[in-house]
Order: C-alpha cells, then structure tokens, then sequence
C-alpha cells in the first residue's frame, strides 16, 4: 500500500489538502447547505440543495480518508520530516507555508482525522438550529487542527492556532446551553491572553534570528541565553498549558465542555497544547525546559492535576462535569511524561493524547446521547439504563475502563509507559501519581453504577432507546480502536521511536541545552 500511494504522488500534495481542504469544503457548506431542521419547524420555506449535516459529514469523512493516506504514505524507518510541502509565502519576513510530519505528529494526526467524523455523525441531532453555519464552523476548526500537527513555519503554526481557537470560540457561544454563554467568554479570556503572549515570544524568535526565517529547523539553531529561554518558553507555556488545562489554568474547562454541544465537547478536549509543547516549547528553550525550578513547578502542577482533577470528578453529579474533570485528571499524566524527559514517559505522553481522543471523546458522546434522549446529563436522572439500551451501555463500558487505564485499552498504554517512564527520574512523583488510577477507578465505576444500574424509572424514560445505526457505527469504530492500540501498541510506538529519540537529544545536546549540572533525584 505504501509503495502505491508514493507511486501515486500522495505523499506530494496531502498535506496542503489536509488543512486546505476542510476550508473549501466550509465555504461549501455555508453557500449551499441548508437548514433541514428550519424547514421541518415551518420557519423556512422548502429549498434545494443538499442537508448542510450531510456535506459537512461527508467533507470530515473525506477528511479522514486523507489522514490514512498520510498514515500509509509514512516511512518509520525514515528520520525527519516526511510528506514535505513548502511554499514561499512572505520572504521578507522569511515564513514560508512549511508543512510536514514526522512519527511524533503523525497518531496525533489519524486520530484528530477519525474522531472529527465520528464525533460529528454520532451527535447529528444534537445541534438543531444554524446547521449550515455550525457545518462551516466546525470544518474550520478541522483545518485549524490539523494546521497544528502539521506546520513547520511558527507563523503558519500561529494562523492554525488560532483558526482551532475562534470557531471553537463561536460554537461554544452560539451553540451552547441556554443561559451558559459565560463558558464560552471565560474561554476566549484565557485562551487569548496566553496566544499573545506566544504571539511576542515568536516575534523574539525571529528578531533574535535576524528576521530570516519563522521555520522551526532555523529557530532551533538560534543560541538564546538562559534568560531569554525562560521568558519566551513562559510565554509559549502561557498558551500551551491554558489550552490544555492544566491545574490551576483549567477552571475555563469544565463549563465549557457542559455548556457545549457535542461536537464542541470533543474537539475541547483534544490536547493539541501538549503536542504543542512537545513539537516547539521543549525543544526551542531546553534549558527552560529543564531548569530545576520550572521543570519541579510544572511536574508538581501535574502531579496536582492528576490527583486533584480525579478527586473532584468523584465528587461530581454530571456526568458531563464528571468526564471533563477526569480529561484534567489525564492532562496531569500527559504533562508528567512531557516533562520527565525520558524516552518511555515522551512515548506515554504522546500515547495519553491519543487515548484522551479516542476514550474522552466516545464518553462525551455518550453523554450528549444520554442528554438528546432525556434532556439531562446529571447522574442522579439515571439509573438501570442498562437495560433499555444495552449497546449505549457497552460502548459506555468501553470508553470508561479506557479512561481507567485498564490494561488492553489505549489507556492502560500511555499511562504505564509514562509511570515506568517517570518511576526512572522520580520515584515518590510517579508513586503519588499512580494513585489518580486508584481514583479513577473510583469515579469510573461510580459512574457506570448511577448511570447503568439500580432502579430504572419507568415513567421518565418510557420512550428511551438504544443507539441507532449511526451511533452504534460510530461509537464501535471508536471502541475498536480503543482496543486495537490497547492490545496491539507497536505501530504507533514504532512511529514514535525516532522522533522521541531526537527529541530528547535536542533537548540534552542541542545549542540551547542547559550546561551540565547535578540531576535532580526527588525522592532518592
């Protein structure tokens, strides 16, 4: 396959139609779907043309199928960027429309490309006004996505983050339950100081190298002093860790995502902030990166959001509320791994985002299931749903044992290899960590008891049903997932081999690297 669709010149133009593709396919949607859900009110006359949900799920489908042919185009046994596109942009400023992917961006990738679709064909009824607008909307925060995982020129990375924020922004606000707007302007506060702020370091970036270059190779040679590594990778960790959640930056979150309709619940909780801070943050101010204070402040925050974001996830009675806080449970593990710095725990990290998209994102869509049948996502609304829709009940069964790390689930993977990873470097934070699986277990089966089992009010739920074929489709291709890269690792890991590798000796040896020093040793 991969000797196919190289002969076929994929790995030449389908990075550009990756993130180029989902804007034209927005314009689309805008200019010639149409609002199905006004024409059955009786507040629109009948019109022609297509359903706009109809477009804009075959344009996220379209979209997917690009994110395989990236996959299949892919060499592991290859170092550096691969499926390069480059393109002159703005010389005078050297940027350039530089793209590209290597084993660290590519999972992050497929599975960004896997769960849009899903996320959006298993919500279809849940978004019922404006769907021409929520359809473009949504395919502009696609493109946003992966312009991220894919952008080499810091520029061009800047656009794309910033064209993930604003239709997040929009659906969120506009799209949100009744009376919660305040989520989505709690949001775009937090979220925009920290982009300015990334926003000035860049431009220090390009000053410092005389304004030739924005890509991310040139700027990886500059020689920065330690101070000014400390003030441009607090800058980009202002952006990064916000988006991200990090305790104490994560109270923006959890109002967000209950107020959101589905598909904006998914994308928040997709933790393109990590990558972010392990593509340019780390390796652009190692000595930042690991400086004894600001590595031990950042590993302790993580710490705290493990434990904290699971303790208060056992206490929540939403469900929505409940899946958010432990999406900041998962954060600390990821952000752990970041910033040990061994290759295991960087392994664990990428493989925790991978497990946050898969499993977070089918437990929110549960949840918005839950809530377009019965109009509530609280815990105590619940009870012996089990036994009416059985399949809603397994796929929910699915996605939380991932979410509690158990093993032969994508969970148990990302969350062992960054415990083993950060056991190496410090044993009592790994030791103290490994007690947020304990809690997670807790609010995993705390759940499933409220909303599964016990008493089954008749007269409330007498019209629930179980997963239509839609739902039942999408949500087993995201369990099977789950599955495959609990039992079967290997690909991605392999991916992940080299570019973590590098990393890491970029970070060590590279121009910025700190001057040896002696190594911290908590807990020895």
């Amino acid at each position: 396959m991969h000797d196919f669709l190289v002969s076929m010149g994929v790995d030449r133009w389908v990075l550009p139609v990756l993130i180029g593709w989902p804007v034209v396919a927005a314009v689309l949607v805008r200019v010639l779907g149409r609002d199905v859900s006004r024409e059955q009110s009786g507040t629109e006359a009948p019109s022609g043309g297509p359903d706009a949900r109809t477009l804009t799920a075959a344009a996220l489908v379209v979209e997917g199928l690009l994110a395989l042919a990236l996959w299949g185009v892919f060499d592991p046994a290859r170092d550096g960027w691969q499926a390069r596109w480059d393109l002159p942009w703005l010389p005078e400023f050297g940027a350039t429309v530089s793209l590209g992917v290597d084993g660290l961006s590519l999972p992050l990738v497929l599975m960004t490309g896997v769960v849009l679709p899903v996320a959006f064909i298993a919500s279809w009824n849940n978004v019922r006004v404006r769907t021409p607008a929520f359809g473009a909307l949504a395919l502009l925060l696609t493109s946003g996505l992966m312009g991220v995982f894919v952008a080499l020129d810091m520029l061009v990375f800047y656009l794309a983050w910033e064209l993930m924020l604003i239709p997040t922004y929009l659906l969120v606000g506009v799209w949100s339950t009744a009376g919660n707007t305040r989520a989505s302007l709690r949001y775009v506060l937090f979220t925009l100081v920290g982009s300015l702020l990334m926003l000035v370091a860049i431009i220090a970036l390009w000053t410092v190298g005389d304004g030739t270059s924005m890509h991310i190779d040139a700027l990886s040679t500059l020689t920065l002093s330690p101070a000014a590594q400390l003030l441009m990778f607090g800058a980009f960790f202002a952006a990064f860790g916000v988006k991200s959640a990090l305790f104490p930056f994560h109270t923006w979150l959890p109002d967000a995502q209950q107020a959101a309709p589905t598909f904006a619940s998914v994308t928040l909780g997709l933790k393109v902030g990590a990558y972010a801070l392990l593509r340019f943050a780390i390796p652009l101010f190692p000595a930042a990166a690991t400086h004894d204070t600001v590595r031990m402040v950042i590993l302790v925050l993580s710490v705290v959001s493990i434990v904290y974001g699971a303790l208060v996830a056992l206490a929540q009675k939403d469900l929505k509320r409940l899946i958010s806080y432990s999406s900041i449970s998962h954060l600390g593990f990821i952000m752990l791994g970041c910033f040990t710095l061994t290759q295991q725990s960087v392994e664990g990290a990428v493989m925790s985002i991978v497990n946050s998209g898969l499993a977070t994102s089918a437990l929110f869509l549960v949840a918005g299931m839950l809530e377009d049948r019965t109009g509530s996502t609280s815990l105590d609304a619940f009870g012996g749903v089990a036994r009416r829709t059985p399949m809603l009940a397994t796929m929910l069964v699915v996605a939380m044992l991932s979410t509690v790390a158990l093993p032969g689930t994508a969970g148990f993977v990302g969350e062992f290899l960054v415990l083993i990873g950060t056991y190496a470097e410090f044993p009592v934070l790994a030791i103290i960590a490994t007690s947020g699986v304990v809690f997670a277990a807790a609010y995993g089966l705390k759940a499933l008891q409220a909303v599964l089992f016990g008493p089954f009010d008749a007269e409330r739920h007498a019209g629930l049903r179980d997963l239509g074929f839609h739902e039942r489709a999408t949500l087993v291709l995201l369990a099977a997932a789950i599955v495959a890269v609990g039992v079967a690792p290997a690909p991605v890991l392999q991916r992940l081999d080299r570019p973590t590798q590098s990393l890491i000796e970029a970070v060590r040896f590279g121009p910025n690297a700190p001057a040896p020093t002696p190594p911290v040793s908590l807990g020895r």
